[in-house]
């Protein structure tokens, strides 16, 4: 009797331990999770080093930027943050921790809107490849 009592309330506790770690998880991160990346973006990078300097940006959507290195290199920046590139005039403000020229996840990126901070941090780097196939009803050009 006592052996049983024991395997149930191990069982018990698994379940509890499930469902709370389940319980952790957003609806946001979720869906983020069980969404299909657009085939345009490449495998995720550690950083981004640059000779001199970005030589452009675009939104992508609300919580992503393209920026341009050098002649033919173009990176995906998912962001994380108060930062809203769709309000920024003409300039974004790339911010990196370490102070040289490259860029990592957790640096910052501001922007020159009106209202709020206007900042956010990186939150995931990856390469893009411009010339690819936007994803199906996505807005952002191919460009």
């Amino acid at each position: 009797m006592i052996k049983n009592r024991k395997s149930s309330l191990a069982a018990l506790a698994a379940i509890g331990a499930s469902l709370l770690l389940a319980g952790c998880q957003t609806p946001s991160d979720v869906a983020e999770a069980d969404a299909k990346p657009d085939p345009r973006q490449g495998a995720e990078v550690r950083n981004i080093c640059f000779q001199s300097q970005i030589r452009g940006w675009r939104e992508l959507d609300n919580k992503s930027v393209i920026v341009e290195v050098g002649v033919r290199d173009e990176y995906k920046l998912d962001l994380i943050g108060a930062c809203r590139p769709e309000d920024a005039f003409t300039e974004i403000g790339l911010v990196s921790r370490g102070g040289g020229s490259c860029l990592s996840t957790g640096d910052r990126l501001v922007t020159d809107e009106r209202f709020g901070d206007g900042s956010c941090s990186i939150r995931r780097i990856y390469e893009w490849h411009k010339d690819g196939k936007p994803a199906e009803g996505s807005e952002a050009t191919a460009g």
